[in-house]
């Protein structure tokens, strides 16, 4: 029996659209922190005089939280699927979120707010949101995939926006609470009442048990998990994650180095989730026509684009423009690229497991990313020594990923359970 809709994309979209616009919600949901956190920086520094980097050192509390136990989240969505977890995330991040209003003068309070953010983001993985995605669609799955983590795109339009003017009109610690508020009025009805996969079809149809027992049939070690095609692949994402992300979350603090006010970079860090949207589009409308490794070698090589025109035209609201724009088109592109390229070189009945552990470990390089450039501007007062740091970065992920060779054979790759 098998748990994917056959035919071509259009039935399969017919038949699960809900499920992609609540997966959609779902992920918009797990970036609240990433796209808020840089726009409390400056409120916090005026409030408690911490630095930067002290601010931005709860992401890796965070990301290592998410590094060690994605992959048992990883292993919850396969066995149990991905919608329970889906909607108890959505609930624990935005409480979460909420509670950080609460800090006090004391750092260390404010790194142990993090630690319910922590629990939250080990729920809310990629892997939960993409794996309903890549179940229930195959000759679709990379525009699919795409239109589900605009999602991501849409929250880095609206929670700066949405963030900046909750500070200025009711200050930093009612901004949290209304953060998580707003939130969890947009995605939870949306997640509850939309959102499944095969695997939940499968829970509640009269045959569970069957289908448990197919898959457990084969062992973790033989998912493809200990290859070396698996580990470059995780070696490539993490790099290119470490600089785009990075960037991406730290953007109105690096613009605002960069001579522009904080206004205007908050406007045109902005801009980034309109570049990823048109991104993600495009690369998913690609990916199911192009091979995914050339379009990740191009999507990893843009970001030094982006970072030569920051290094060499500060002060330029066009050409600060421009660079978000091309850091969007790549930011966009890039887990869309690596959750198809987990879902097409290894088993898709394996997914949870392997794309929750390449998220936990994007997780950790973007959540030390941050910390890691705030602490090289507090120690150089200056942003360019770590956007150097990223260009050979960028060109080892974009070799690594031409490297990866052709799919395997579908019945390799893409087992129907």
């Amino acid at each position: 029996m098998s748990t994917r809709i056959e035919g071509n994309a259009a039935e399969e979209w017919r038949a699960n659209w809900p499920i992609v616009l609540a997966a959609a919600a779902g992920y918009g949901v797990a970036s609240i922190v990433s796209y808020s956190s840089s726009i409390f920086i400056e409120p916090l520094q005026a409030e408690f005089g911490w630095s930067r980097a002290q601010i931005m050192s709860g992401h890796s509390i965070a990301a290592l939280a998410g590094a060690i136990f994605a992959p048992f989240t990883g292993l919850a969505v396969d066995k149990f699927g991905p919608r329970r977890l889906g909607i108890f995330a959505i609930i624990a991040m935005c409480i979460a979120t909420a509670l950080f209003g609460l800090a006090g003068p004391d750092i260390n309070m404010w790194r142990l707010l993090w630690l319910p953010a922590a629990f939250a983001i080990v729920l809310v993985q990629p892997s939960v949101w993409t794996a309903a995605v890549t179940s229930v669609f195959s000759a679709g799955r990379g525009f699919a995939l795409a239109v589900m983590l605009c999602g991501g795109s849409v929250a880095s339009i609206i929670t700066p926006q949405v963030s900046n003017f909750l500070i200025d009109n009711y200050g930093w610690r009612l901004a949290f609470a209304g953060l998580g508020a707003f939130w969890a009025i947009l995605a939870l009805p949306l997640v509850y009442f939309c959102f499944s996969s095969a695997l939940d079809k499968e829970r509640l149809s009269s045959a569970p048990k069957i289908i448990a027992a197919k898959v457990r049939q084969e062992s973790v070690w033989k998912s493809g998990i200990l290859t070396r095609r698996y580990i470059q692949l995780l070696v490539a994402a993490v790099g290119i994650a470490a600089v785009v992300v990075t960037l991406v979350i730290s953007l109105v603090p690096v613009l605002s180095a960069n001579e522009l006010s904080r206004a205007s970079a908050v406007n045109i860090a902005s801009m980034v989730g309109l570049s990823a949207i048109v991104g993600r589009l495009s690369i998913g409308l690609l990916l199911d026509r192009i091979h995914g490794r050339f379009l990740a070698a191009f999507a990893s090589l843009m970001p030094i684009v982006a970072i030569l025109l920051l290094i060499y035209n500060p002060g330029s609201a066009f050409a600060a423009s421009a660079a978000v724009l091309i850091l969007g088109l790549s930011f966009g592109a890039e887990l869309d690229i690596i959750a198809y390229l987990t879902s097409r070189y290894f088993k898709v009945t394996h997914f949870g497991l392997l794309f929750g552990t390449i998220a936990g470990c994007l997780g950790l390089a973007s959540g030390n990313g941050p910390v890691a450039i705030s602490a090289v501007y507090d120690a150089q007062q200056s942003y360019h020594p770590a956007l150097w740091t990223m260009i050979p970065i960028c060109l080892v992920a974009a070799l690594l990923f031409l490297l990866l060779g052709s799919y395997p054979e579908a019945a390799e790759s893409d087992v129907e359970i």
